[in-house]
């Protein structure tokens, strides 16, 4: 675990070209093969066998070579990305950005090939979300030797820093009145290239652009997502649907960009 936190820390390296923005999150597909209980997927949110295309990993491409992207893209999103049959062409498109990818799993023990075919297609590293047992942790060395991977232990529930997923879960009665740093250092890509406010909305969803049509850099800036950061450097959660129920800390990583919108 702490292995997986020092990933999670990875994340945040500021970088003032990048208008502070340090981390992608891809969602590539709108599948997923499980129902755990801590996941939305288990009550209300849809499971849609919808995939992100070769064509719009090109298009992301060039919008990353266009913003001067430098920064972490971590493949995982809502969905079980292993589930999107394109997924090595997609890394291979995006492996000038050494992505990491968080997997159940599941796909790569029906297939060991799997695990050479995603190190070959370019991935820099592989994080498995353990859900059954911790001994399996053998199986992933064998399966993983000399690669870059962790074994992140989710056996006994949810991780100790889950939230409840932007208020798809009742776990508080009023709006936090604090700050959250996710969406000044971090922003979701969907498999049709919309972008979401933050990586916990699965409520509602909310897109905030899309690059089919708007530039990362337009979206990044754009007169939505500032009003969000100044609203939440306001301290003002209540104000925004997305944030209003949600228990994040949101704070464990990002200040430096946090601080960097503060002086704008």
């Amino acid at each position: 675990m702490n292995d997986y936190l020092q990933y999670k820390k990875s994340l945040a390296k500021f970088n003032p070209d990048n208008y502070g923005l340090a981390s992608i999150d891809l969602n590539p597909t709108e599948l997923c093969n499980r129902l755990c209980h801590f996941c939305p997927r288990s009550s209300f949110y849809p499971n849609l066998n919808l995939n992100m295309s070769l064509e719009s990993a090109d298009l992301l491409h060039r919008r990353l070579v266009e913003f001067d992207y430098q920064g972490a893209i971590t493949i995982a999103g809502k969905g079980e990305p292993l589930l999107n049959k394109k997924i090595f062409g997609i890394i291979t498109i995006l492996n000038f950005w050494n992505p990491i990818l968080i997997t159940n799993g599941d796909s790569i023990l029906k297939d060991n090939t799997i695990a050479k075919r995603l190190f070959d297609s370019g991935l820099h590293q592989i994080i498995i979300s353990e859900y059954d047992s911790m001994k399996k942790t053998e199986i992933w060395d064998e399966l993983f030797e000399g690669r870059n991977y962790i074994v992140k232990d989710l056996t006994k529930g949810a991780e100790p820093y889950f939230n409840n997923r932007g208020g798809s879960f009742d776990t508080i009665n009023n709006s936090l009145e604090q700050t959250c740093y996710f969406p000044f250092y971090k922003v979701t890509i969907n498999y049709d290239l919309s972008l979401n406010f933050c990586i916990n909305d699965w409520k509602y969803k909310e897109e905030i652009g899309n690059l089919n049509k708007d530039s990362l850099k337009d979206i990044w800036m754009g007169n939505r997502m500032m009003a969000y950061r100044k609203k939440l450097i306001e301290k003002k959660r209540c104000d925004i649907n997305a944030c209003k129920k949600c228990d994040a800390g949101g704070t464990l990583i990002g200040q430096e960009s946090f601080e960097w919108f503060q002086k704008l």
